[in-house]
């Protein structure tokens, strides 16, 4: 049985997959300070990566094909259609061999290359009682600096922050940066409410015993969905500093501008209607709606004090995420 399983899941992300699969093939692994394994110790034993297509059609498919036949330790389902995040995910799962699993984006490079560090905090640590959730790991953006990677769950107060901009404004206030814990330096091991999916690791046999992703999601909130679930079943959620990836935000969905901001929007509301009721679902609607619009006419003012092309460009994708929410009712 191996240590981790890497499930990832690709939809037309040709051009992150090199930088993705080479951090994959750099990682190394020793069992000096893993404790209670009777694993095979081999390299190919320790991890496995499996890749969910769907659907790809930019050559990345091909891609994957090239570079599973290579490597034992690699393997591919393909999908003629794009059947979202979710499913694709949980259909992964079910191949993995490992203890546990790391749900990692395909816009992300490991910076981290010794797995023992790894291993060692979840075995030894967040783990040894058996009652860890899902944990994250320390995030940067291409340019070096701090992604958020692990929040405290939605609240209706927490998007008015967002909404109107006061958690962008208070970064350092521990009331409008709660969302973010843009307050906090991410410099130390801590318990959190729900970690982002773009490098997630639980262990296989609880994803499971809590049905895995709801697939009713296609896209978004689904990470703090299983959060929240797991929180709700007494297990602990946490953020480990000391192994280090980089994710491009948005680098594959952020491509279709209108239609992240629009599934980002549905998803949450979505996520209100499952955990709270219709009347906090609709709340958070209208407050992220209102956020959506301010953006809007904030960049039509910048255009009509600067006449600058792209303030006009970014009003008018706003203007269109909103047609396209309601357009969809």
């Amino acid at each position: 049985m191996k240590s981790l399983s890497f499930i990832i899941v690709n939809y037309n992300g040709m051009e992150f997959l090199k930088g993705l699969t080479k951090s994959l093939e750099e990682l190394n692994f020793s069992y000096e300070n893993i404790r209670n394994t009777n694993q095979d110790k081999t390299y190919g034993s320790v991890w496995e990566a499996i890749f969910f297509d769907n659907g790809s059609t930019d050559g990345s498919l091909e891609f994957l094909r090239q570079a599973c036949f290579k490597k034992a330790n690699l393997k591919l389902i393909e999908s003629k259609t794009n059947t979202g995040f979710c499913y694709a995910s949980n259909e992964a799962a079910k191949q993995a061999e490992s203890e546990y699993l790391v749900f990692l984006n395909p816009d992300t490079v490991i910076k981290t290359k010794n797995l023992n560090i790894l291993l060692t905090f979840v075995k030894e640590k967040a783990d040894y009682d058996g009652r860890m959730g899902a944990c994250g790991v320390k995030t940067f953006n291409n340019d070096g600096t701090l992604q958020f990677s692990c929040r405290t769950f939605p609240t209706i107060a927490r998007q008015f922050f967002e909404s109107f901009f006061l958690a962008g404004l208070f970064k350092k206030s521990k009331i409008f940066g709660s969302y973010f814990m843009t307050w906090w330096d991410h410099k130390s091991f801590r318990e959190v409410d729900w970690v982002s999916g773009s490098f997630l690791l639980v262990r296989k046999e609880l994803f499971f015993r809590i049905n895995g992703f709801d697939e009713d999601y296609f896209m978004y909130s689904e990470d703090t969905d299983l959060c929240l679930r797991l929180k709700k079943e007494g297990f602990r959620n946490c953020y480990f500093p000391d192994f280090e990836i980089v994710h491009l935000d948005s680098a594959i969905a952020g491509r279709d501008f209108k239609g992240r901001e629009t599934g980002i929007w549905k998803s949450r509301k979505l996520y209100f209607e499952k955990n709270h009721s219709r009347i906090h679902a609709g709340i958070v609607s209208f407050l992220y709606f209102c956020g959506i619009l301010k953006r809007a006419f904030l960049f039509f003012l910048f255009y009509l004090f600067t006449f600058k092309k792209k303030h006009i460009i970014k009003s008018g994708n706003y203007f269109k995420v909103i047609k396209s929410y309601f357009s969809g009712l």
